[in-house]
Order: structure tokens, then sequence, then C-alpha cells
């Protein structure tokens, strides 16, 4: 299989594509620090998982009895996704968080995105926040990382109680938003 270019999607899918280069590991490691309970967690969503570098990390951790879900629009990204972990569901769209859950009968305990907020309308986001959020367990967590903290309004109205964090390792640095549905 081709390896994907990363810059050569940005380039060409700008609106779904949020950086030049993949998140680095410093970012991952931000993003999923070492104190996650993975063997608490069932239900796994990535949204946006581009190249898979929050992937590895997740494939690597989580437990055996779990189930992981990527949800990425980009065609080529999901190509290369599916050809790397053909064990794993990858759906083309984020907004289909709520229909997983009405089939599973289980809401995500975890979901981690790579989406760039930034780039989508306001309606877009709007309806993906208020998405993931009724997609999280009572107890949920919804992680995302963002360029910049014009949003960080848009994140407070869907989720009142988060953390914020920032990574300089990461090109360009990035802010962590660490959600709570509760």
């Amino acid at each position: 299989m081709k390896k994907v270019s990363f810059l050569g999607e940005f380039l060409t899918n700008t609106a779904q594509v949020g950086s030049v280069i993949p998140s680095s590991n410093f970012l991952a490691r931000k993003m999923l620090p070492p104190t996650v309970p993975w063997h608490k967690l069932q239900m796994i969503a990535e949204l946006g998982p581009g190249t898979g570098v929050f992937t590895r990390h997740i494939e690597e951790k989580r437990s055996g009895t779990s189930r992981f879900i990527l949800f990425e629009k980009n065609e080529a990204f999901r190509q290369n996704l599916q050809h790397r972990y053909p064990d794993l569901t990858i759906l083309d769209d984020a907004l289909k968080l709520g229909t997983v859950v009405k089939e599973t009968g289980r809401p995500f305990d975890l979901i981690i995105s790579g989406l760039p907020f930034a780039n989508f309308p306001p309606h877009l986001q709007h309806e993906l926040l208020r998405t993931i959020h009724d997609a999280l367990a009572p107890d949920g967590t919804f992680v995302a990382f963002q360029y910049t903290l014009l949003l960080k309004k848009k994140f407070q109205e869907h989720f009142p109680s988060f953390e914020l964090g920032y990574t300089w390792m990461n090109v360009p640095p990035a802010w962590v938003f660490k959600c709570k549905r509760r």
C-alpha cells in the first residue's frame, strides 16, 4: 500500500486536515497520560485519527475486552488505517457516534479527537460537540487538541467541567482540552 503523504492530504483537503505534519508522540502522551484507567474503558472512539499517531498509543494500552472505533472522513487516511488496523471498525463520519451508541447499547468511556474544529463552520462545530457530549458515558472523558484557544468558549458550553493543558513539543504547539460529561 502506498504511504499516505500528510502534507499532500493537507494541501488537497485543508477543511479536513488541520496540520501539515502528523501530531507528535509528545502530544500523544499529553492526551493519553499514564494515569488513564485503560482496564476500566470498554468503549473508546478516536475522531480524525489521520495517520494513526494516537491510534498506535491506544492500541498498545487498551484492554483486550474493550471496543475501539475510529472515525476518519479522509479516504486516503481511512484506507491507510484499515490496512494497518484490519481488526478495527473505521467509520467515515464522527457524527455517527450516536448511531454506534444506539447499535451497541453502550456509550463511550473515552473519546479522543484530532479533529480541526477551527476549520469547521460554527454549525458543524456545535453539532459535533453536542454529538460527542451525548455519546459519552455519564463519567466519560473527551480529550481534544487544538492549535488555538479561540474555541474554548464553545468547548465550555458543552463541557462545563474541563482541564486545559499545553505542549510546546508539537508542530505547531497545541492546547489539550480534557472534558468531562458530568
